[in-house]
C-alpha cells in the first residue's frame, strides 16, 4: 500500500514539473513599445510658498493660502533609445489643475476697500491697507494648466515586461489665473477680486510605476514634485481702470510694498493614477 501511495505521490510531482515548466516556456514576453500614452487624474498636494491654511498670507504677501487641489494629464511617450532591461524616452504632458482653499473667517474685504475690489495701483503702499478678522469666510481658487516636455527612463523589473519603474524630468510652461472670496457675516454679499493670467516657467520630476495587464493595456501610479515658477516670476500693481484685478505677485519687490521683501514660489506634490497604452515596438 505505501508502494502505490509513493508510486502516486511521485507521478503528482512529475505531472505538476511538466505543467510548470511548460508555462515557463509559453510565457509571453512583452514587446518594449514605440509609444506609450498615459490618461492621469491625481490629488496635488499644495507646496512651498503655495500651501496654507490662511487667506491671511495671501493678502500680506506671505503665502497663497491653498490647501488642495486636484490634476488631470495627457502624456504621450515616444521611445529614443532600447537597452537591455529598458528604454529612454521623450514626453510631452498637457495637464490641467485647479488649488483651492476656505477658511471661516472673513477679512472684511468690503469694508477694508470701499467697493470690496482692491483700487488702482494696488498694493502700492499709499493704496494698501491692513486686513482685519472678522466673523465669515473666505476662500481662494487657482487655475493651473501645464504644458511640460521632459526625458524619462524606463526600467523593466521583470522577464516578461510586465513590471516598470518610470524615473522623470521636465520642463513646464504654465498659466496661472483665479479669484480671491469674502463675505462678512454681518454682509450678505460675497466679494471678490480677480488674479489676472500670468504665464510662468518651472520644472518638474516623476517617480511612476506602471504595470501591463495584456501587452497593450496597463494601469500606472506614481508622484510628481511641480514647481511652477522657477522662472519669470512678477509682481505689479493694478492697472488704471482694472479695479479688483490684482496680479500673482510672485516675485519680491520692496519698492513697490515693504510686504513684498521675498519672492514666492508656486508648487505642488501630486500623486495620481491611471491607465497606459502601449503601441508598436519588438518583443
Amino acid at each position: 500500500m505505501k508502494k502505490n501511495y509513493f508510486i502516486i505521490l511521485l507521478a503528482l510531482i512529475l505531472i505538476l514539473s511538466e505543467t510548470t515548466t511548460a508555462q515557463l516556456l509559453n510565457t509571453k514576453v512583452f514587446r518594449k513599445p514605440n509609444v506609450v500614452m498615459e490618461a492621469t487624474f491625481g490629488y496635488g498636494l499644495p507646496g512651498f510658498d503655495f500651501s496654507g491654511s490662511r487667506l491671511k498670507d495671501f493678502w500680506e504677501f506671505k503665502g497663497y493660502g491653498v490647501n488642495g487641489g486636484y490634476y488631470a494629464a495627457y502624456t504621450p511617450k515616444v521611445t529614443v533609445h532600447n537597452f537591455k532591461d529598458g528604454q529612454i524616452r521623450t514626453y510631452l504632458t498637457i495637464a490641467f489643475s485647479n488649488f483651492y482653499g476656505k477658511e471661516n473667517t472673513s477679512y472684511d474685504i468690503g469694508n477694508v476697500y470701499d467697493t470690496g475690489m482692491v483700487p488702482v495701483r494696488w498694493p502700492a503702499d499709499t493704496t494698501y491697507k491692513s486686513v482685519k478678522e472678522v466673523t465669515g469666510s473666505s476662500s481662494i481658487r487657482i487655475s493651473a494648466p501645464y504644458i511640460a516636455y521632459g526625458w524619462e527612463i524606463a526600467l523593466y523589473t521583470d522577464k516578461e515586461r510586465r513590471s516598470i519603474f518610470n524615473f522623470g524630468a521636465d520642463f513646464n510652461f504654465s498659466v496661472m489665473w483665479g479669484k480671491v472670496y469674502d463675505q462678512a457675516a454681518s454682509n450678505n454679499y460675497e466679494y471678490h477680486n480677480n488674479i489676472v493670467s500670468a504665464t510662468r516657467l518651472g520644472m518638474g520630476l516623476n517617480l511612476g510605476y506602471s504595470y501591463r495587464i495584456v501587452d497593450y493595456l496597463g494601469v500606472t501610479f506614481g508622484t510628481r514634485m511641480h514647481i511652477a515658477n522657477l522662472i519669470n516670476k512678477g509682481s505689479d500693481q493694478v492697472k488704471a481702470g482694472g479695479d479688483g484685478d490684482m496680479y500673482l505677485n510672485d516675485a519680491a519687490n520692496s519698492s513697490l510694498n515693504s510686504l513684498m521683501s521675498k519672492s514666492r514660489t508656486v508648487g505642488f506634490f501630486g500623486f495620481y493614477g491611471g491607465v497606459s497604452f502601449y503601441l508598436g515596438g519588438k518583443r
